[in-house]
Parts: C-alpha cells; structure tokens; sequence
C-alpha cells in the first residue's frame, strides 16, 4: 500500500508540475498576444523609435558627420555697365581653377553658372556645387565674349550688341 502511495504521490507531483508549466506559459502568452495585439503598444515603440532617431541625427549633425548645406557666401556678381556685363566670379570656393566654372549665354538671353568643386582631405569629403541663371535685359554679343583670371577672380566680359 506504501509503494501505491508513493507511486500516487509522483503521479500527482507530475501532474501538478505539468498544469502548472501549462499555467505559466498560458500566463505568459496570455500577456504577450494583448500587448501585441494593442495598438497603444505600437504607438508607443513607433514613438520610441523616432526619438532614438531624432538623438541619432542630432548627434550626427553636432558631429559634423552629415551636413545638409552650409551657408556660404555668393561667389558671383554681376555688373551691368556701359558697354556690358561684367560677371565677377570668386574662384576661392573652387580651388582657385577657372576649370570648375561653367558659364553659357542661350539664345534667350540667359546667362547660366555652373560650378562644382570636390575637396578630399582623409576620410572627409566636401562637396561644393552652385547653379545660378539671370536674365540679361539687353541684346548681347556671343562673338565677343572674354574670360580671364585676375587675383583670384575669373572674370566674364559680356559686350551689348552694337547696331550697325
């Protein structure tokens, strides 16, 4: 009868252990599948995810890892005076090399400026590009367009149309 007692003891230890690792993980799924399934749950990692976004990108701009645009001064002027244009560019925002310059007069009028420049120092890269355009009121003369470097200028003599 001992033995039977014994035997029934186990059994009903297994038993219990079994229902009770059942309650548990019932418990625990139970949890679980509400938060999941909860839609405060989500807003709230969404939110989250954000800030540690947002501190991320802050740390990245204070770090000077990644710069969107940097104010600079304009590289260009132009003036008009009684023979032309003349068109005034600095060459220090683009390693003092007339080469990185791109101007054009279309048939419309319009004077086109385009300028890049690439610098590589280590690991870090900066990039440099501008594209201006004007309108030139009066007719000019494309024939006689000159360009020449002067103390770190490239200067663009535009000459107005002369009739004859």
């Amino acid at each position: 009868m001992e033995e039977n007692n014994n035997v029934l003891k186990y059994v009903l230890i297994f038993i219990a252990t079994i229902i009770g690792a059942f309650l548990a993980f019932y418990f625990v799924a139970d949890i679980t599948l509400k938060t999941m399934l909860s839609p405060d749950y989500h807003m709230r990692r969404a939110e989250k995810m954000m800030r540690q976004m947002d501190r991320q990108f802050d740390r990245d701009l204070n770090n000077n890892i990644m710069v969107i645009s940097k104010s600079i001064k304009n590289p260009v002027e132009i003036e008009e005076n009684d023979t032309g244009y003349k068109v005034t560019i600095s060459l220090k925002s683009f390693s003092n090399n007339s080469k990185n310059i791109k101007i054009d007069v279309d048939d419309d009028n319009i004077l086109k400026i385009e300028g890049s420049n690439e610098v590589k120092k280590g690991d870090r890269e900066n990039l440099m590009n501008i594209s201006q355009s004007y309108f030139l009121n009066r007719k000019i003369d494309k024939n006689k367009i000159t360009r020449e470097e002067h103390h770190g200028k490239y200067i663009v003599t535009i000459p107005f149309k002369t009739d004859k």
